[in-house]
């Protein structure tokens, strides 16, 4: 199992392999781990509309293995959050 900190650490690492800059913008834990949205730093430093960031998903990492999964964009965050623990559940039947 991993830690808040591992998680928080591997959110902003796959923040930086971004061609622009971005940053977190929520965070919250769920069952089975934590999940982050961002937003492009630019955005949110100057609210010029033209910097804000278009189907930009959130994403999880699991706490038990610390894999990353981006989700979607189609359906609120909790469907998301929903859908992935049902599907983990699933696996070990």
């Amino acid at each position: 199992m991993i830690t808040y900190k591992y998680a928080l650490e591997r959110a902003r690492e796959y923040l930086r392999d971004s061609e622009i800059p971005l940053q977190l913008t929520h965070e919250g834990e769920f069952s089975d781990g934590w999940f982050f949205c961002y937003q492009s730093k630019e955005y949110l430093e100057t609210g010029n509309s033209s910097a804000q960031l278009a189907g930009n998903g959130p994403f999880l990492i699991d706490k038990q293995s610390g894999e990353l999964h981006v989700l979607g964009t189609a359906k609120p965050l909790e469907a998301y959050l929903d859908d992935y623990v049902r599907g983990k559940s699933g696996k070990s039947e």
